[in-house]
């Protein structure tokens, strides 16, 4: 099973201990960089929350594959 590059609310909103309400305000007001809307669903890249390691480069958005859904 392949990894998603993206995080979901659910998944922020468990991480940071706060309500996916918060975590779907932080996203309309883009204070999420990279944080896409795919019909209802907000989809936010793994680059935003992770830090790099160092073998790893961030990956550019412009880069970045879009969600499948």
């Amino acid at each position: 099973m392949t990894l998603s590059p993206y995080y979901t609310v659910d998944e922020i909103a468990e991480m940071l201990h706060t309500h996916v309400e918060t975590v779907r305000k932080w996203c309309r007001d883009g204070r999420l960089e990279g944080a896409r809307k795919f019909g209802k669903d907000w989809f936010i890249p793994r680059t935003t929350i992770d830090p790099p390691t160092p073998q790893q480069k961030p990956i550019p958005l412009h880069e970045q594959k879009e969600p499948t859904v």
